[in-house]
């Protein structure tokens, strides 16, 4: 009996996976878009935004349905923090991205905003400038590959598009494609 068990994707023939946000009920596509979203409490007008989206593990893989949370006060890219983004496998992927955006921001009301001890804090650009760097040593360019800024990368390549895309009612390009 279990070598006809289905394993993996299989599954999908017989329980089709379930998303927060579904095409036919006025998501845009299947598995992508806002699930909620947190208001900040030490940074006016920002908020923490669990959200699902189309993304690559790697360049060379195939696009899965993830869910994560992004923060506006910070724009910490949480797809190079390890752990924040999980594959959207069922409810479950939705709770703990919505827990993991809460404890986002208990940990900035405890240690602040840039504290040490904080989670929410802005990476300064720091690795923006040495990726510019090599770049133009690489290429003999002069002008900067990537936006100097952590705030300018969000909004052009990072999670800022992404969910600006998806305010706007357009599916977004699959992320790290």
């Amino acid at each position: 009996m279990y070598a006809k068990w289905p394993h993996g994707k299989a599954w999908e023939d017989f329980i089709p996976r379930t998303f927060w946000n579904v095409a036919a009920r006025g998501g845009v596509a299947d598995g992508v878009g806002l699930i909620t979203a947190f208001a900040h409490t030490e940074t006016p007008g920002a908020e923490v935004i669990v959200y699902e989206f189309e993304g690559k593990w790697l360049p060379c893989s195939e696009p899965n349905q993830l869910v994560s949370y992004h923060c506006t006060a910070c724009h910490k890219n949480t797809f190079h923090d390890s752990g924040h983004v999980h594959e959207n496998t069922g409810p479950t992927s939705p709770r703990w991205a919505a827990r993991q955006a809460r404890e986002h921001i208990l940990s900035a009301h405890r240690h602040g905003v840039g504290g040490t001890n904080s989670a929410c804090r802005h990476n300064n650009g720091e690795m923006l400038r040495v990726v510019n760097a090599v770049a133009c040593d690489m290429f003999g360019t002069t002008g900067n590959t990537l936006p100097d800024t952590d705030d300018a990368y969000c909004a052009t390549k990072g999670p800022c598009s992404v969910i600006r895309e998806i305010r706007a009612g357009v599916r977004p390009p699959v992320y790290r494609a």
